[in-house]
């Protein structure tokens, strides 16, 4: 990873406003929220061994990931191991609020992947309770709204993609707006799900992709023909294909864009000043900015923000475009990010 650049005295000023400006962030992972303290309350509460895991200090270096491969490691083999009954999941759910009142995040839509707990039998019913249990008690104690989007996964394979839809369908909440698939793109190919995100349509449910990210452009164009994906988590693929530039640029197709993540899959970039988000914004293409993995990845959504200055991608300008943006690209009525921008635009200097 790069080495961060001090900030000046107009950077540093500008990093205060967006401090103090309400957000949205609409592409980050419930299990990527977890903080090492909660991963270390749950190793002691559920008496957990873990291989050269035998403190906190231990586990910490563990959340320093510098690889895909130290990533994939500490998200499966740790995180998600640790969880072993549904009510572990409150855990999460509390670290989600602290991340959200650090960022000055008032709404949030969130992935989670049901796939491997329901295999280790957590009870969906349970899952559900907890998760629209949390929102409500983050929304009377903060006012911070927060939905979910269910990770539908690619790894399980389709028959396991549609009965992880058919839980959202007999298990209805507020809290559960709609679906999303992620794992990997070169073992299940978008168009493979098409009747899974078909009937979710048919339901009402909202659906957005993982797209791009780790596979060529092939994959954005099946997100979007056969999923009819309202999203593209990532996208970054795009960059080879001029043509799907143009089409997501006339279509406003909201790109899920996650700097620090796509530089640890080095996949597309390898470096912030490489990355397409750029010329993405020039095309016109519809650009968010999100974290997908904050503590994963220790960085922030201010933190991400703050990259793209300092590196010069965008102008303070152009960073305030891009944050309202994010609010007309979440799944909220157009009166609810009418008002949410209102509220940034307060804030703003006159």
């Amino acid at each position: 990873m790069e080495a961060k650049k001090a900030l000046t005295s107009e950077q540093a000023k500008f990093k205060k406003l967006l401090l103090s400006l309400p957000k949205t962030e609409i592409h980050l992972h419930l299990e990527g929220l977890a903080t090492a303290n909660t991963i270390w309350k749950l190793i002691k509460k559920n008496n957990l061994q873990y291989k050269n895991i035998n403190s906190k200090q231990d586990l910490e270096k563990k959340f320093h990931v510098t690889s895909l491969d130290d990533f994939l490691d500490l998200f499966i083999n740790i995180i998600q191991n640790s969880l072993v009954c549904e009510s572990d999941i409150e855990y999460l759910i509390d670290d989600a609020k602290d991340y959200f009142l650090k960022n000055n995040i008032i709404y949030s839509e969130i992935f989670f992947a049901p796939s491997k707990f329901i295999q280790t039998g957590f009870d969906f019913k349970k899952i559900v309770k907890i998760l629209t249990g949390g929102a409500e008690k983050i929304k009377k104690n903060h006012n911070i709204d927060i939905k979910f989007l269910i990770d539908v996964s690619r790894s399980f394979g389709i028959e396991n993609a549609m009965k992880n839809l058919d839980l959202v369908l007999a298990n209805p909440s507020p809290a559960i707006i709609g679906i999303g698939i992620g794992g990997s793109e070169k073992k299940g190919p978008a168009k493979d799900y098409a009747k899974v995100f078909e009937k979710a349509i048919s339901k009402g449910l909202r659906v957005v992709a993982h797209a791009g990210e780790d596979v060529g452009p092939q994959s954005i164009w099946d997100a979007v023909e056969h999923l009819k994906a309202e999203r593209i988590g990532h996208g970054i693929s795009a960059i080879q294909d001029e043509k799907l530039m143009t089409y997501l640029a006339e279509k406003q197709i909201p790109l899920e864009i996650c700097p620090t993540s796509n530089l640890f899959t080095r996949k597309y970039t390898k470096t912030l000043k490489e990355h397409p988000v750029k010329i993405f914004f020039s095309r016109n293409i519809y650009v968010t900015i999100n974290t997908d993995d904050p503590t994963i990845f220790s960085v922030n959504l201010i933190e991400e923000y703050m990259n793209l200055l300092v590196e010069g991608l965008f102008t303070e300008k152009e960073i305030i475009q891009i944050i309202k943006n994010g609010v007309y690209a979440t799944f909220l009525p157009e009166s609810r990010k009418n008002a949410i921008w209102k509220l940034i635009e307060a804030k703003l200097p006159k």
